[in-house]
């Protein structure tokens, strides 16, 4: 009676199981499904609506059972309202495409907002007074890393020291034992002396202490190895993690010296405890699990709403050439709250350009500073070889790395009404730098005909300012149109890689330069047929400078007939110190058509190679970059050896006052180079760089016709 007992209720067990997927599952081969998730639901629900799964990865197991038994099918899950708190990324591959006009779609249930996390809630219960006359507070929260804390939505800052803290002085030294950072302990308000940096009572670890560089259109942060003590007035030293000491000392001078694009001078330091002094910084003790923050007056931190990132990734799109990700949409999600700790290693971040950046052995030192070999910042979001993969009206939203990265292989892919702020890199980044992507084995490897379209681009690349709100690599047919991008510290938009030196021959668009330094190619890069329409980008350059709203470089296509078209855009309101062009045509950049822009309040600004030694510092800087602060920089137009081939058709630009300082300018470089260099043409082409070869003066064949200059506002 017993085994019957237990045979009666197997077989209903079973009979539950098929009604529920009776229920799930389509009736034919092209009906839909739907899937119900809720932060409120079970994951041993059944997926329904009234019974809705708990989880992402159990709502795409059902997913995936739905496509393997119905291949034709379209499937949708439903996200209700609320906060997912991921404990991994949502991986997909291509057994989550769908398949002849059908869809997989990840969507928010009418009305409801829901939120894929990547947090972990501090919660107020944890927090105690530790220090009340400095009014720092702390709450133990384990083992956990993450180089992020946001305080009731808004980011906090992680300690650090203030501005160029005198008596420190990067000396490279060979690269051998007594390369670092050289330090005398000084004595003025604010001095620092790093010989307690490594005093365990201070809850410190000095390996996580990271020294940081902000120079023209580059960051880098190198974390510390060790402390040698100063004695007398024989500096210290600060050994620096390898390999990013060398690799941010690649970019040398012409003496075989590390130059102005290397690690040549510091910022600031970040990540102790000792540098908590104001309001709104934190410190985490990885070590031990406490979490250290200073609250602003009107903060109450246990009521507050305490996020510590800790996914480096909320969604992973890991398709490959053979196998893409097909036929997939995220519609009205929310990403947020995830961070990167590629830079606490030992690569650090050794920024090369736009968000690329050195990792790893072998860099060769150069002049040009730029390197072959970069890696790309990772996305909160990616997907890698996708075909007709969708993001609508996404939000994104306190990020560590770059928001959504679209990589190789990208097809037909769209980015449309989405939302993007508070995020440490690029907004979006679309294919990417590497061989695949300028030299693919095949279509299957090329990225061509994806759109980035009418998205809100605001507060970027805070985190790693070198990056642009939008970068797009090698690829055709991209279409860059009608979107906002506004307050960023660098370029707004920037396309294409290599200053010449990737495409046939091998233009040397780059100081010092020469053809064949990074390869011999024959084949014209993917580049061509592509347009950025439509955009207004708006306070840009705010922190670096040596950059522009729109900014390219390399070929950008096969001839004028099939190259990049920037039309229609509107630019406003760039730093006015910040030196660079408003549209930015660098290195090698050709076969571009610049048409119908509007420029205005972006005035020529300056050159700024850093702050000249201060008087009583014990180790003062070399005194011969700031020599050139403040000469004028920029047009709107211009480009540093420009290959050409470029038209300038019906544009509105060149305020009378830019005039102005055009004249001023030729006059000051006119001196400094006995009358060689007068970088501004009639038309207003910066040409900071001019560059000759074989009797051809670069840049070549650039064409005016129909630009206006705008009268000034009264």
């Amino acid at each position: 009676m017993a085994g019957a007992a237990r045979d009666r209720g197997r077989w209903g067990y079973v009979l539950v199981v098929l009604l529920a997927l009776a229920l799930l599952l389509p009736a034919g081969a092209s009906a839909a499904t739907r899937i119900w998730v809720s932060p409120h639901g079970s994951d041993a629900g059944a997926g329904t609506k009234a019974d809705p799964f708990a989880t992402l990865t159990r709502a795409q197991r059902q997913e995936r059972r739905v496509l393997r038994l119905h291949p034709n099918a379209s499937v949708t899950v439903l996200l209700r309202g609320g906060t997912y708190r991921l404990r991994q990324p949502l991986i997909l591959d291509a057994t989550d495409s769908a398949r002849h006009g059908h869809k997989v779609v990840y969507r928010a249930y009418e009305g409801e907002r829901p939120v894929l996390s990547g947090a972990t809630r501090v919660p107020g219960s944890a927090w105690s007074p530790y220090d009340k006359g400095a009014g720092i507070w702390r709450a133990h929260v384990g083992k956990v890393r993450t180089r992020e804390l946001y305080v009731n939505g808004s980011r906090a800052t992680r300690a650090a020291t203030g501005e160029c803290p005198a008596g420190f002085r990067p000396a490279w030294n060979g690269g051998g034992p007594g390369s670092g950072i050289e330090y005398l302990p000084t004595l003025q308000p604010g001095g620092l002396n790093p010989a307690s940096w490594g005093d365990p009572t201070t809850w410190t670890d000095v390996g996580a202490i990271e020294a940081t560089i902000l120079t023209q259109w580059k960051t880098m942060s190198v974390p510390l190895e060790s402390v040698v003590p100063a004695s007398g007035s024989t500096p210290g030293l600060l050994r620096m993690a390898e390999p990013a000491w060398q690799n941010a000392n690649v970019f040398r001078g012409p003496d075989g010296e590390p130059g102005i694009w290397s690690f040549w001078q510091v910022t600031r330091f970040e990540n102790a405890l000792q540098f908590l002094d104001e309001p709104g910084e934190w410190y985490l003790d990885e070590a031990h699990g406490w979490l250290y923050y200073m609250p602003y007056s009107w903060q109450r931190l246990r009521t507050a709403d305490v996020e510590l990132p800790v996914r480096q990734a909320l969604v992973r799109g890991l398709g490959t050439a053979k196998k893409p990700i097909r036929n997939v949409e995220f519609r009205g999600l929310t990403f947020a709250y995830a961070t990167w700790l590629g830079p606490s290693g030992d690569d650090g971040y050794v920024s090369d350009q736009g968000g690329f950046h050195l990792t790893g052995y072998g860099h060769e030192p150069n002049e040009i500073g730029h390197d072959p070999d970069d890696a790309g910042t990772p996305g909160a979001v990616s997907v890698a070889y996708g075909r007709n993969v969708r993001f609508v009206g996404d939000r994104f939203r306190h990020l560590g790395a770059v928001g959504l990265v679209l990589g190789s292989g990208s097809h037909h892919d769209a980015v449309e009404g989405s939302s993007f702020s508070d995020v440490g890199s690029s907004a979006v980044r679309l294919s990417g730098i590497g061989a695949v992507d300028h030299a693919p084995a095949g279509p299957a490897q090329t990225s061509s005909g994806n759109a980035i379209s009418g998205n809100l681009i605001s507060h970027v690349a805070w985190e790693y300012p070198d990056a642009p709100g939008v970068y797009v690599g090698f690829s055709s047919g991209t279409k860059v149109v009608g979107n906002l991008v506004e307050d960023v510290p660098w370029s707004g938009i920037a396309l294409g890689w290599g200053w010449g030196l990737l495409d046939p021959g091998g233009f040397p668009g780059l100081l010092h330069a020469t053809r064949g330094q990074w390869g011999a190619w024959e084949t014209p890069t993917p580049n061509r047929n592509s347009l950025v329409a439509g955009n207004t980008i708006r306070e840009f350059l705010g922190l670096l400078w040596d950059g522009g709203a729109i900014y390219t470089t390399g070929a950008q296509g096969t001839s004028a007939e099939d190259g990049l078209r920037i039309e229609g855009n509107v630019a406003y309101g760039k730093r006015p110190a910040a030196g660079g062009n408003t549209f930015y045509t660098d290195g090698g950049s050709r076969y571009v058509t610049v048409a119908g822009n509007v420029s205005y309040e972006n005035p020529i600004g300056k050159t700024y190679l850093g702050p000249p030694p201060r008087a009583g510092d014990p180790l003062p800087y070399p005194k011969a970059p700031s020599e050139g602060n403040g000469a004028p920089y920029g047009s709107d137009i211009g480009g540093c050896v420009t290959y050409g081939d470029i038209s300038y058709l019906g544009n509105s630009w060149l305020e009378p006052p830019m005039k102005e300082d055009m004249e001023l300018s030729n006059l000051f470089y006119g001196l400094v180079t006995g009358g060689k260099l007068l970088p501004y043409s009639p038309e207003g082409f910066f040409d900071i760089c001019p560059y000759s070869e074989g009797g051809v003066e670069y840049p070549a064949n650039l064409t005016f016709s129909g630009n206006t200059v705008r009268e000034p506002s009264p």
